[in-house]
């Protein structure tokens, strides 16, 4: 029996084999502007970017570049919640909600195999205007690719308290923290413990699973979240934690920034994406914000808040990830949405593991 997801991604594979007719199909950029300006109106539930102030200087810099008068509206809701929406309003007809994010592949996976997302020519449509659209599109998990487009990346690493560890006294390896010199002094996320799980879309289930197991034995502090474990280690909780890139620099202040490190064995990374449902309301406008936000609109945001990509090796997250995996460090991300299928019984496995341990 297929799954809803492979069925899902037979149907993609199989339009996505096809670009002349796609392309037949394609809308001229004139006619995405003409129908966005008619609409009038566009609305957001992206996670992050997450600040009020980032949104309006982002719906400004929008109307400004095209000479529109679109209001939007922006609620950073998570990707999880507002998929969970769109699936029970499907069959209603029109939705409410113009672009989702920051969703994983997980989240696409759920939609897609509900036909809410579909393939859309962002390069051909908006290249010429938007000339970033085709590399940010192609920086996406293949299964995907012009289906989700990728916004920012969950980079993983080491955080710590300054104050009560040495730097030369951080482990330098994910591995290392299964040490158990650290006992009780780990802040780690609750949930799987994200990123240690995904070890195993390098090193296999039976090595993942040995990992976490004497993870769980050094007695790690838990938190509910990955930007917890920063402020876990912030207020010193813990004196080493493992959280992303954006999450350490958020926890710390400019007079104390938190101490961080990409790990030298192994570096975790979730791509999150914006993504157009089918039943949005205003499409035209949409897309044109969506393709726009994701080029043009990251130097917008970063001028309020951080905006991580691993892929552009101009930003900051992205020359750590180069100079790391020079020396050998591998990325760790999941390659296809048949493997974020199979992770889910390695998750399940160490949710049990760790309920088992309480």
């Amino acid at each position: 029996m297929r799954t809803p997801i492979l069925t899902a991604l037979s149907v993609v594979s199989a339009l996505l084999l096809t670009p002349l007719a796609a392309s037949a199909q394609a809308p001229s950029f004139q006619s995405v502007l003409d129908g966005a300006r008619k609409e009038g109106g566009v609305t957001v539930w992206v996670s992050s970017p997450g600040r009020p102030e980032t949104h309006a200087a982002l719906f400004e810099a929008f109307n400004k570049r095209f000479g529109l008068q679109v209001k939007g509206e922006w609620s950073p809701a998570g990707s999880v919640q507002t998929g969970a929406r769109l699936v029970a309003e499907k069959d209603r007809g029109q939705g409410a909600i113009d672009i989702v994010g920051a969703g994983g592949a997980e989240e696409v996976a759920v939609l897609l195999a509900r036909d809410l997302l579909k393939p859309y020519p962002w390069a051909q449509v908006f290249g010429k205007e938007l000339p970033q659209i085709g590399e940010v599109a192609g920086w996406a998990m293949a299964d995907i690719r012009n289906i989700a487009l990728p916004i920012l990346d969950a980079v993983y690493g080491i955080a710590w308290n300054s104050d009560l560890i040495k730097d030369a006294e951080v482990p330098e390896k994910l591995v290392d923290l299964a040490d158990p010199k650290w006992k009780g002094k780990i802040a780690v996320n609750a949930f799987f413990l994200i990123p240690f799980d995904m070890t195993a879309h390098v090193t296999g289930p039976d090595a993942t699973t040995a990992l976490v197991r004497k993870l769980i034995a050094n007695q790690p502090v838990l938190e509910r979240g990955t930007p917890a474990v920063g402020r876990a280690v912030a207020v010193g909780q813990a004196p080493i934690g493992v959280t992303t890139f954006h999450a350490a620099a958020r926890s710390g202040t400019k007079e104390k920034p938190q101490k961080f490190k990409l790990p030298a064995d192994y570096i975790p990374i979730i791509p999150t994406h914006v993504y157009v449902p089918e039943n949005a309301p205003h499409p035209n406008a949409a897309r044109l914000f969506a393709a726009w936000l994701v080029t043009e609109g990251v130097a917008v945001a970063e001028k309020l808040e951080l905006i991580p990509r691993a892929g552009d090796p101009a930003s900051e997250v992205g020359k750590l990830v180069k100079a790391r995996t020079a020396q050998g460090a591998k990325i760790v991300s999941a390659p296809s949405l048949a493997a974020v299928k199979e992770h889910e019984a390695l998750r399940k496995k160490i949710a049990d593991m760790m309920t088992a341990a309480k």
